[in-house]
């Protein structure tokens, strides 16, 4: 007996030490997780008798709990969005399968993390479950919370949803320890949820990018509330009634976990460079994007919330304007002998912070259209092949590493059709954007992986193999010239061929005729049976452009009080023979207050098309390609966006925005096309396609996954 007694003292004894020494009391392991078949009062019951955690911060880093001991651990994730084609996000239209299809591929990519911003349905954890049950590589993820923005836009104080974003904490909390049933409720996630996944919940994310006139008056509003003194985590001596409402919201959080699941997990809440604690002297824009600071170095963790603190930040190349007009960012030469802005924003980022610092959104999108350039770097909102991005995201996720962070998150790994950007917003029925692949909006495309119009890929490949086209595709013929057309989700395709056409040499133009309210019967000397609203101007692979009618030009019509170099004559008259490049707003005129000078209006010329080869399969592929010719034919694919349309699915067109005053919708029900060369008149056919009111895809991994998947390789 008396030996039996003393063993029994070693093992409490050894238990207690590696208590001591870990901080923690680990009561779970990978196959005693609870299923969705589990009693959750049991479990509840359970957990009550130890405290227990599986991530913690450490220094600069995260550390997971391996079974034996904390090990460091470097964040390299991925951003999952709740969009797919043809549905919105409210509609949480993404299933199982494909949750279980992206996982496989996610860590097959070397990524150890994802990161979602709200509650998701409950087949998402149902499959992360699962996934992690069958796989040697686990998938750890980073919760969000997300605010009511509508509520926050009209009352412009964080105090007002405060009551309810806790509701949701409490909720988040039951959904990833398999408790909770929520009830239907329009545009977000319901349903019973039953698979635990707190063992691979790193942490909390809270929150949404603040603006700073929303936290401008929720500090004048809540003057009183400087400080909170919290169970687990309270603010310091200093910190602003926003951060008080943060650290509020998260003492919340953690405490409803320890009391009712005894566990607990690292805590941060979203921010951006627009509310980092830096003075950006040359930023124009610094009443929006340098006039608050929100710093998490003001919450302190408790000696009972042993998880710890994080700082989280969405940080991208080209915006805020400081990023690159910063003196200081636009001088600095990395160790390869680059300039770098971004390597240089991050390193005079970190050292502002004494807890980790989490890169939780980087990226840039390989969409056709541009939103904001980074004129030091390159490094653009838009205007990139995917090879190109792959190559920026590398090099970003790299400089991240470099400079002491704890981890990145790319942004993101899906296309997103639903979504919108400020320079095409306007242009687009934004009841019907998930309906079509609008590649003109840079937020569309900021994916590792993209939808494909169709079960089995693109109508038409620009290869110079004109196999695909049929002769029910031909539209006219005439003068020994043909002209052919398809169409998908994405593009609008022609082919143009004749056999005495060298395309090298000769100049072919194309006249579509979209809105019978308006259009020209010539274009320079150049004579069309319809009136013409856009020309496909094809003179070689540098000089092949769309061109619009100035009358139906909408950038014409938005910009002309603006852009003072833009072309205005004829823009009054309906049947202008005067045709002007599709350009695409950059940003509005700026001024720097340190350099003491203005940037000019930016634009650029859309309509400028690509030479090159869209078949995925070839070396030479480029995601950019617009056209490409063989000896007797060229097939063109032209974004529907460019050419007025508001909405494919629905042959929406923009109505006469000059009668009307301002921009809106029109239904047709056909196209004219031609084509000319040599002879200077064509002839104009109809062409038409079916409306759709469901779509159809397949998927696909862009280059910058497998180029993001080679550097991910060595950021161990």
């Amino acid at each position: 007996m008396k030996y039996w007694k003393k063993c029994l003292l070693a093992l409490l004894t050894a238990a207690m030490m590696t208590s001591s020494l870990t901080g923690c009391s680990i009561g779970k392991n990978d196959t005693d997780s609870k299923t969705a078949t589990q009693d959750s009062d049991n479990t509840s019951e359970k957990n009550k008798k130890h405290k227990q955690y599986y991530f913690r911060t450490s220094g600069e880093s995260f550390e997971v709990y391996n079974g034996t001991d904390f090990e460091k651990m470097y964040i390299k994730g991925v951003n999952i969005g709740l969009g797919k084609p043809g549905a919105y996000p409210g509609e949480l239209a993404i299933t199982k399968e494909e949750y279980m299809d992206w996982f496989r591929k996610i860590s097959d990519m070397g990524a150890n993390s994802i990161r979602v911003y709200t509650v998701m349905k409950p087949c998402f954890y149902e499959a992360l479950y699962e996934y992690n049950q069958k796989s040697s590589k686990k998938l750890y993820f980073f919760q969000g919370l997300w605010y009511d923005e509508d509520v926050l836009s009209k009352t412009q104080d964080a105090y007002t949803i405060f009551d309810e974003a806790v509701a949701d904490a409490k909720h988040l909390v039951d959904v990833i320890h398999g408790n909770a049933d929520i009830k239907k409720q329009a545009g977000k996630a319901y349903g019973k949820y039953r698979y635990d996944v707190s063992k691979y919940a790193i942490g909390w994310i809270l929150g949404i990018e603040s603006d700073a006139v929303m936290v401008s008056n929720t500090n004048s509003k809540n003057s009183d509330k400087t400080k909170y003194k919290g169970k687990y985590i309270s603010t310091v001596d200093g910190a602003t009634p926003y951060e008080v409402f943060m650290c509020s919201l998260g003492d919340s959080t953690i405490s409803y976990e320890m009391d009712h699941y005894n566990m607990q997990r690292p805590v941060s809440w979203s921010n951006w460079p627009t509310a980092d604690m830096l003075e950006h002297k040359n930023e124009p824009d610094w009443e929006n994007e340098d006039a608050i600071i929100i710093n998490v170095e003001n919450i302190k963790a408790s000696d009972k919330f042993k998880a710890g603190v994080f700082a989280s930040y969405h940080i991208y190349p080209y915006y805020p304007e400081f990023m690159m007009f910063d003196k200081k960012y636009r001088s600095y030469v990395d160790e390869d002998g680059k300039k770098n802005t971004y390597k240089a924003y991050l390193k005079d980022l970190i050292k502002h912070h004494t807890v980790p610092v989490l890169v939780a959104e980087y990226g840039v999108p390989s969409s056709r259209g541009c939103t904001h350039i980074n004129t030091v770097t390159g490094f653009n909102q838009g205007g990139i092949t995917e090879k190109e991005q792959g190559e920026m995201l590398a090099s970003m996720a790299k400089d991240i590493r470099d400079t002491g962070y704890c981890g990145e998150i790319v942004f993101a790994w899906q296309d997103e059709w639903f979504k919108r950007t400020w320079n095409t917003m306007d242009y687009t029925d934004e009841n019907r954007r998930p309906y079509w692949r609008d590649v003109q909006t840079s937020e569309q495309n900021f994916g590792l992986m993209e939808f494909i119009p169709g079960l089995n890929g693109a109508s038409v490949v620009l290869d110079g193999d004109i196999s695909e086209w049929e002769k029910k595709d031909e539209v006219s013929s005439s003068n020994g010239i043909s002209v052919y057309a398809k169409s998908d989700v994405s593009y609008l395709y022609l082919m143009v061929k004749g056999d005495k056409i060298d395309f090298e040499k000769d100049r072919v133009v194309i006249p579509l005729d979209i809105t019978p309210k308006s259009g020209s019967s010539f274009y320079e000397n150049y004579k069309f049976n319809k009136k013409t609203d856009f020309v496909v101007d094809i003179q070689g692979k540098d000089n092949t452009h769309v061109k619009v009618q100035n009358y139906y030009s909408r950038y014409t019509f938005s910009f002309k009080k603006k852009d003072k170099a833009i072309e205005t004559k004829g823009s009054d008259k309906k049947d202008s023979d005067i045709f002007v490049p599709i350009y695409m707003s950059l940003g509005k005129k700026i001024y720097l207050p340190e350099d003491k000078k203005y940037i000019p209006y930016r634009k650029y010329d859309t309509g400028k098309l690509r030479y090159g080869i869209s078949d995925t399969s070839s070396k030479e592929y480029d995601s950019m390609s617009d056209f490409y010719y063989s000896d007797n034919a060229v097939e063109i694919r032209i974004p529907w966006g460019m050419l007025n349309f508001r909405d494919p699915s629905t042959k929406e067109i923009e109505d006469d925005f000059n009668v009307n005053g301002g921009l809106s919708g029109m239904n047709i029900d056909k196209i004219y096309i031609g084509a000319c060369a040599g002879r200077k008149s064509a002839a104009m056919k109809s062409y038409t396609w079916d409306n759709w009111k469901k779509v159809e895809y397949s998927t696909r991994l862009k280059q910058s996954y497998y180029i993001l998947k080679k550097c991910y390789e060595t950021l161990d």
